[in-house]
């Protein structure tokens, strides 16, 4: 799942969200993790204090997202089948009170889930979900540099037979440089001990490097941006779902792959293709892209099993609150 653990960096939704996620098989993830801006980035400063002691300047945050794939063959370990449609799904809000006018805080929760329609004998999940609170904190340390911390911890796994060994909590860590309006820089780690990429480093950039363009170079969707105006953007781009999940105590024996039982599921899918962002209103933002699936991996690490898909189309909406 994206997992993304993606956040305002500012007060203000438009500002950075920073996200670190997995490749090939970890946690959110395995592989290179990379820190990730919003779509609608604007200048990256901390946001004025509100006036008087007794106001505190609270930034609100909600994403409802929904993804399709059309249908794909699926293969490996000697296995070979034809899994349905996919659909992914994603309800996330959080609020960022601002605490100091240096120091902002993040409270939230997220619900993640993506079912695949695969055939019942196959030995891949029916769907792959998370429920999880969200805890963070950002830190203006100078006038160039931000940190943040951020924590999720709940429930990551398909839902069979939920209990204590289902619960997570990965860590993100990261840093933003601010080296001028147009240029930033971010690092990060992203830390699960329950992933077979327990610690994953992360570097990015963002370069507005002419008036219309701008370069996203970062995951979970690195893009190349152009502005049509200051509501409407046209992009090319990639994006990543991905996350580590506990599957059930007879996962394997309803599938006659009983190694598979309780195992822990590293899920990795890339997604390629052009879309728009239209912001109808100062807090609202709609955004839609369609192209192909070219990359989908099941990676059982526990087991040393994995399953690859073949290429398909999607198609994938956003909306975006930011207030």
């Amino acid at each position: 799942m994206t997992h993304p653990f993606r956040s305002a960096l500012g007060p203000t939704g438009a500002g950075l969200l920073l996200a670190l996620l997995v490749a090939p098989g970890a946690s959110a993830l395995a592989a290179p993790a990379v820190l990730t801006l919003s779509d609608d980035v604007e200048p990256l400063t901390m946001p004025e204090p509100a006036a008087g002691p007794s106001h505190l300047a609270v930034a609100h945050d909600l994403d409802i997202e929904w993804g399709f794939v059309a249908n794909a063959t699926t293969h490996g370990k000697g296995a070979h089948f034809h899994s349905g449609a996919e659909q992914s799904s994603l309800l996330r809000y959080v609020f960022s009170p601002q605490i100091t006018p240096r120091v902002l805080l993040h409270f939230g929760a997220e619900w993640q889930r993506i079912a695949f329609g695969a055939p019942d004998h196959a030995p891949v999940p029916n769907s792959i979900q998370d429920i999880s609170a969200i805890l963070g904190l950002d830190w203006q340390i100078t006038d160039r540099w931000l940190l943040r911390t951020e924590f999720q911890p709940g429930v990551y796994s398909d839902f069979q037979d939920v209990s204590s060994s289902d619960l997570d909590a990965p860590l993100l860590l990261s840093a933003a440089y601010l080296a001028n309006p147009d240029l930033q820089w971010f690092l990060g780690l992203r830390l699960d001990p329950r992933s077979h990429y327990p610690v994953i480093p992360a570097v990015g950039l963002r370069w507005k490097f002419a008036d219309e363009w701008t370069l996203n170079a970062v995951l979970p969707r690195p893009r190349l941006q152009y502005d049509f105006s200051d509501r409407l953007q046209t992009y090319l781009g990639a994006g990543i779902e991905a996350g580590t999940f506990r599957m059930g105590q007879d996962f394997g024996d309803a599938r006659r792959w009983h190694d598979l039982n309780g195992s822990i599921l590293d899920y990795f899918e890339v997604r390629v293709g052009p879309g728009f962002s239209w912001k109808i209103r100062p807090p609202i933002t709609i955004e839609a892209d369609a192209g192909y699936m070219v990359y989908r991996r099941f990676d059982f690490s526990d087991r040393h099993v994995v399953f690859r898909s073949d290429p398909a189309p999607y198609f994938q909406l956003a909306c975006r609150f930011r207030f």
